[in-house]
């Protein structure tokens, strides 16, 4: 019953649309603009705000790490506490993906999921964040022949955030690669992830395909 309690608490967490409610505070309907995904990227694109976007990803990988944390404080209870980690882990991201509150229109689960591998090991943030931003400009880069960055300093680091959110293929398989190198460097919490970073994989799969079409 404990691993079900965990099970049916991260869900209702998860299922909580931060990034939702913040484009709210800012007069905008994500599910009605950009790419219309309910995630901090697409906050980002609603609402142009980098205090908007921060803001999203403090929601939705807070609940993430308030998750592993809460499973981490209870752990003595005697239970099995790496499959308790992994449960959490799969049903805040199915949460953040199909929300209860949204009837299960919502994100693709990655900022919720980069707030638990951050409570588990904050390390492979900076590994993930370091290789997916690097596969992402090269992807870039390769696509389009030439990054092109105008205007004031302002405007450059703008545009270069644009891409980093907007390349889904790039990002896709600088995700791939991190998660080689993560379970090459940490396999431990390699497997307590691998159930969610699958599901965070599968909404991937459509944006993807709808990316790649476009640049035909």
């Amino acid at each position: 019953m404990y691993l079900i309690y965990i099970a049916l608490f991260s869900y209702l967490l998860g299922s909580v649309p931060f990034s939702y409610l913040v484009a709210k505070l800012y007069g905008k309907n994500i599910q009605e603009i950009g790419s219309k995904n309910v995630g901090a990227a697409n906050v980002y694109r609603a609402t142009g705000k980098i205090d908007a976007l921060i803001l999203a990803i403090i929601g939705d990988g807070g609940k993430g790490a308030l998750a592993i944390f809460l499973v981490q404080k209870f752990g003595f209870l005697g239970y099995n506490l790496f499959l308790a980690q992994a449960i959490a882990a799969f049903f805040i991201v199915l949460g953040h993906n199909w929300p209860l509150f949204l009837l299960f229109r919502g994100g693709r689960g990655l900022a919720s999921l980069v707030g638990v591998i951050a409570y588990l090991n904050w390390k492979i943030i900076i590994l993930v964040a370091l290789v997916v931003s690097l596969v992402i400009l090269l992807t870039e880069l390769i696509m389009k022949k030439k990054i092109k960055l105008n205007g004031s300093l302002k405007e450059k680091l703008k545009q270069l955030l644009l891409i980093l959110i907007s390349q889904v293929f790039g990002r896709v398989i600088g995700i791939l690669v991190a998660a080689i190198l993560v379970y090459i460097l940490y396999p431990q919490t390699f497997k307590i992830i691998f159930a969610a970073v699958i599901l965070a994989g599968l909404k991937h799969v459509k944006r993807t395909q709808t990316f790649l079409a476009d640049q035909k």
